[in-house]
């Protein structure tokens, strides 16, 4: 396992620490537009940097994606194979370093918001650093530290569903017979996955009657009806969670069946 992580590393780090570079480089010009308080650059340099901040983890996921296709079922896909460990073996190193790259682009995205947020308060944004500590300040005095960790992990795990997902539509896309479409067959297992997810995320909101909002003072579960909501087209002030089953089983259902893929189904003709 440590030699195929390596091996990952090596041929994807040189791609992902470009996707780094200009992601910076594009907010850290947007954010000195911001600062210029000029009618069209100001707001333009806004967009840009707030957009780049935001694409940095998908536009890496997504070249660890092409990456992925092209070393498992490409012209070096063959050779891939041929190495003396099982299949699964492989994609687990694979989903490892892209959830490692994930985790770390979430953790750039972060530093690069609070990087160039001394200059968007120039733009009208305010004392960022103020917001966050009141912010901060504030969910701790209504939520338990359990609560805050347990909501960190579910927004680490969000973030990994999309590298599940993609690394399942490139596997399920390229066997047999649907290898005969090229990249269309991890496009079109894709845009399934895609499909039945939105469609379970629905399911999963009506079936799941909770939502985190505030009681007594407190952050904590609150009942939650989605149609009753909807009738009554209300703005209460929670956030249901029934989204969640949906995406993390989602999740682990592409993992597993990715995994039985390169154990039994994988053909690159």
């Amino acid at each position: 396992m440590i030699a195929l992580l390596k091996h990952e590393i090596i041929q994807t780090r040189g791609m992902l620490a470009l996707v780094g570079l200009v992601a910076s480089l594009v907010a850290v010009v947007g954010a000195l537009l911001a600062a210029t308080g000029w009618a069209v650059l100001a707001p333009l340099g806004t967009l840009l940097a707030v957009g780049a901040v935001f694409a940095l983890v998908p536009a890496a996921q997504i070249l660890l994606v092409v990456a992925y296709w092209r070393s498992a079922y490409g012209r070096t896909g063959y050779l891939t194979q041929t190495f003396p460990v099982k299949g699964s073996t492989i994609y687990g190193a694979k989903a490892l370093w892209a959830a490692a790259v994930s985790v770390a682009g979430v953790a750039l995205s972060v530093g690069l918001a609070l990087a160039v947020s001394p200059l968007l308060s120039r733009a009208g944004w305010g004392d960022v650093f103020q917001r966050l500590g009141d912010g901060w300040a504030t969910l701790r005095e209504v939520a338990p530290g359990w609560g805050i960790a347990a909501g960190v992990l579910l927004l680490v795990a969000l973030v990994l569903v999309w590298p599940a997902q993609y690394f399942f539509a490139a596997s399920i896309g390229s066997q047999a017979p649907m290898n005969r479409l090229g990249v269309g067959g991890p496009v079109l297992v894709w845009l399934g996955v895609y499909t039945a997810t939105q469609v379970l995320t629905f399911v999963s909101f009506a079936t799941v009657p909770f939502a985190v909002g505030m009681e007594d003072g407190r952050l904590g579960i609150v009942r939650f009806d989605l149609f009753a909501e909807m009738m009554a087209g209300s703005s209460a002030d929670i956030m249901p969670i029934g989204f969640l089953p949906a995406l993390l089983l989602s999740a682990v259902v592409c993992v597993v069946w990715t995994a039985h893929s390169w154990n039994r189904r994988v053909s690159l003709v």
